[in-house]
């Protein structure tokens, strides 16, 4: 899980408290000599903000060209991630205040992130699947009850399915292993302490990439757990209207033309357009 993982779970304990004591999350955190940072005098460029940690990181830069493209911009990538000292609320709203006018790879999840935030339209949509080593199942249900569902913390995938586990009798349950990450997760199919595990696609994606051992791996049907997906886009303060409208329309052009198809399936990134 990267670190929006875990913020996605730190801000909502966050906002909750800020609800129970009455304060108002609209208000940007605080950052010493904020009024130093201002606008950027570079009215042709779209600096755009992205995670190396991020399964997506190919993928996500080439989506921040085609937008600047698409805007007539000057395309701006800057990558973090290799160099942050501490990943809290704080950092992000110093993060935009620095650098970026928008910042790729947000999960558009309702009521997730402050009211000082805000995100574009999504530009893709992914599943969350099911990886298995055994080549006999095509499916949840082809599983035996005695293997275990390794998966990811946090996710929505795991929320749905420590609910649909809830709603089964005793007997008829898989074990669930609540897992770190998705690497953990998939690791622990490998070494075979679990029968599957429930990942984000792009995180088995990133690591087949790179370490052939999971190419082992293989996919079923998540039936009859329902299947969970989650949209994609990217986040930007919520005081830049204007920015936002013009992101909104970049992406709906370069989805509307087949761009934005066309750059997944040339990285055969798992993923299609929200149209």
């Amino acid at each position: 899980m990267t670190w929006r993982g875990y913020w996605f779970l730190r801000t909502a304990i966050f906002a909750t408290c800020c609800v129970i004591a009455g304060v108002a999350w609209a208000q940007p955190p605080f950052v010493p000599d904020d009024w130093k940072f201002g606008k950027r005098q570079e009215p042709n460029t779209l600096h755009y903000c992205v995670d190396a940690r991020d399964p997506d990181f190919p993928v996500a830069r080439k989506i921040g060209a085609a937008i600047a493209s698409a805007l007539l911009l000057q395309p701006k990538e800057h990558v973090i991630g290799e160099n942050l000292v501490t990943e809290d609320i704080d950092n992000l709203y110093r993060v935009f205040l620095e650098t970026c006018d928008i910042y790729l790879g947000f999960k558009l999840i309702p009521d997730a992130y402050p009211d000082w935030l805000t995100v574009s339209r999504p530009y893709y949509r992914v599943s969350y699947v099911l990886a298995v080593t055994n080549p006999d199942w095509k499916s949840l249900a082809d599983m035996p009850r005695s293997q275990a569902i390794g998966a990811t913390i946090g996710t929505s995938a795991d929320l749905r399915l420590i609910q649909y586990l809830q709603s089964l009798p005793a007997n008829q349950r898989w074990s669930r292993f609540p897992m770190s990450s998705d690497e953990a997760a998939l690791r622990a199919v490998l070494r075979s302490t679990a029968g599957a595990a429930l990942v984000w696609a792009p995180g088995l994606w990133a690591l087949q990439e790179r370490d052939q051992e999971f190419s082992k791996l293989r996919l079923i049907a998540t039936a009859p757990l329902p299947v969970s997906t989650a949209d994609v886009g990217a986040a930007l303060l919520s005081n830049e209207p204007f920015v936002r409208n013009a992101v909104d329309q970049a992406i709906a052009s370069l989805t509307a033309d087949g761009t934005m198809e066309a750059l997944l399936k040339g990285s055969k990134f798992p993923a299609t357009p929200v149209k």
